[in-house]
């Protein structure tokens, strides 16, 4: 096992560069006694289990010390594999992707829908599939995309989601061919039942809930399947002889169907209880999802519908509705249902969540909205990519936040500027700098001169006829920086200066130091530091489960603008 320091350093930085930087113990092991037959016969003998147990944890622990860049920087160096190489296999192993879509030959033009109602902020799994899918699978075959807004429900839906919706998909790349709105044809759904009635295929029921269940279940007809079934009974619903509730439009299907669902759905009833965000008190008879969806679809010509496998009996309504009219349903591609083990993932859970005052609003960062995950700087090509990468598995996946994190650095690496934080930061004083001034020099953007830098020019102070440098370093560096005072190592300030510890007064949070050199010396323990006084500005971060640090910022983070993709060095 000449070579297992090397295996395990690759898996520990091939882990850490998929993983916000920090490589999992566990995770390594099963890749190493996967890779080394050796390791599988030693870890028997339990004194050998507990050295290369013991190696791995030490390696590991050196691999996270340092930072993203410098974690991608060696795993390409040492051993030639990129991030994009990892992301790619991953891709490969995990992913369906597009498959064309059928019968796309017989067809002039394609046309796929993305169908949102508003009644809160879009969510990741809207986007990367519903959403994202519709949008590319149109793009793909130079076809026609519509943003469709599904708002017939005048309980469910608010004014400031329609602006919303519209805001976030523009956000992420989403560009629709034409918008619809449903509320805009409430007039054409009433001309299509009036129809329905004319062709004897729709009628006025006022059972209650519990009457119909028991019709339905021992299927027979309901007393006014065939007495109030004439356009008249449409036309009293439409003038207010009905309240809300106690009456409902119903298709004519079969009452034996063995499905219960398809046997004499619901298309429309009356809500007049609240005005309508868009249209008032205009309208009063608002259709049920399944009427108004077959009825758009078929409007605006969508030849492919694309939707999660949750919606078949949904689907099977809407065929039987196709069906009174005579029309060709469009083709119907399923997806599995998409798992998010980190947050919760539905609209009524936020809704949940926002009533009992646990989050701030749809924008929360621990939230997988759009709009949150936007807000937290995830770029919208790495949710592209994450569509992509789940593509149109029929199977139930579970997604994970970390893969979304892993396609994002690989997008941001290229173009976030780098600033430092220090989280409660210590003080730190290294005596016998060789110049009174230090003019330093950083790049915004790693191999990227054309970014620019940020410089700095650090005064000394004199004490007992030493110059003397002030700097802040994070406290959460603490254990490596006791590490380093026990063992006399060297430790650099990245992109300035190497130093040793003389002592650490944790009480008062004062490290006192001795310059050894400005030259870079490889193997030593890179830090990320912050310039004293007023080259320091007090910064919060905003941590993925809402929870806030509080510490110092460089002052040049002042110069960024809203808008601009940051990353924090080593954080």
């Amino acid at each position: 096992m000449d070579n297992l320091e090397t295996v395990i350093k690759k898996h520990a930085l091939i882990n850490a560069v998929t993983h916000d930087g920090k490589a999992d113990e566990k995770a390594v092991l099963k890749k190493i006694i996967a890779e080394v037959q050796e390791v599988k016969e030693a870890i028997k003998n339990p004194e050998e289990r507990d050295k290369i147990f013991s190696l791995v944890k030490d390696i590991i622990e050196e691999i996270n010390r340092l930072s993203f860049d410098e974690q991608r920087e060696i795993l390409a160096r040492e051993y030639g594999i990129t991030l994009e190489d990892i992301m790619e296999e991953k891709s490969k192993k995990t992913r369906v992707g597009l498959p064309p879509l059928p019968n796309v030959d017989k067809l002039e033009k394609v046309v796929t829908r993305f169908a949102p109602a508003p009644s809160g902020a879009l969510h990741l799994g809207q986007l990367i599939r519903a959403a994202f899918l519709s949008y590319l699978y149109a793009r793909m075959y130079d076809g026609k995309f519509i943003l469709r807004i599904e708002d017939t429900d005048p309980k469910r839906i608010k004014r400031v989601y329609y602006d919303w919706i519209l805001e976030d998909l523009k956000a992420v790349g989403i560009e629709w061919d034409e918008l619809v709105y449903e509320s805009d044809h409430f007039e054409t759904y009433y001309e299509y039942t009036r129809k329905l009635f004319e062709m004897g295929r729709a009628y006025v029921c006022t059972c209650t809930a519990d009457e119909f269940k028991a019709y339905k279940e021992n299927k027979t007809a309901c007393p006014h399947r065939n007495t109030m079934d004439k356009v008249e009974y449409w036309e009293k619903m439409l003038n207010g002889e009905f309240k809300e509730g106690e009456a409902v439009i119903r298709l004519k299907t079969d009452m034996a169907h063995p499905n219960p669902a398809l046997r004499d759905p619901p298309l429309l009833r009356i809500i007049d209880s609240v005005p309508h965000p868009r249209t008032g008190y205009k309208y009063r008879v608002y259709p049920l999802y399944n009427y108004a969806c077959a009825l758009e679809d078929h409007m605006s010509g969508v030849t492919h519908v694309i939707r999660g496998k949750e919606h078949e009996t949904n689907e099977m309504i809407q065929k039987e509705i196709y069906r009174a009219f005579g029309w060709e349903p469009p083709i119907t591609i399923q997806y599995g249902m998409l798992r998010l083990p980190e947050a919760k993932i539905h609209k009524r859970h936020i809704r949940a969540a926002l009533r009992e005052g646990k989050i701030t609003g749809w924008h929360d960062v621990t939230l997988p909205t759009i709009r949150a995950l936007l807000r937290r700087g995830i770029h919208p090509e790495a949710l592209k990519k994450m569509a992509l990468h789940v593509g149109m598995t029929k199977s139930d996946a579970t997604i994970s936040l970390e893969t979304l994190y892993a396609f994002n650095r690989r997008v941001l690496s290229p173009i976030a500027k780098r600033i430092s934080f220090v989280e409660d930061p210590f003080t730190v004083k290294i005596y016998g700098i060789p110049k009174e001034k230090i003019d330093v020099k950083m790049p915004w953007i790693p191999e990227n001169e054309s970014a620019g830098h940020r410089y700095y020019r650090l005064d000394t102070v004199k004490e007992n006829e030493e110059n003397v440098l002030y700097v802040y370093l994070s406290s959460t560096d603490a254990e490596l920086l006791d590490r380093a005072w026990r063992n006399e190592a060297i430790v650099r300030l990245k992109d300035l200066l190497n130093f040793t510890i003389e002592k650490i007064d944790t009480d008062t949070k004062t490290i006192i130091a001795k310059f050894h050199s400005f030259s870079l010396i490889p193997g030593t323990s890179k830090l990320h530091w912050v310039p004293y006084g007023d080259l320091a500005i007090n910064a919060r971060v905003i941590m993925p489960d809402g929870s806030l640090r509080t510490g110092l910022v460089e002052l040049l983070a002042q110069q960024l603008t809203v808008g601009e993709y940051v990353q924090l060095e080593r954080y």
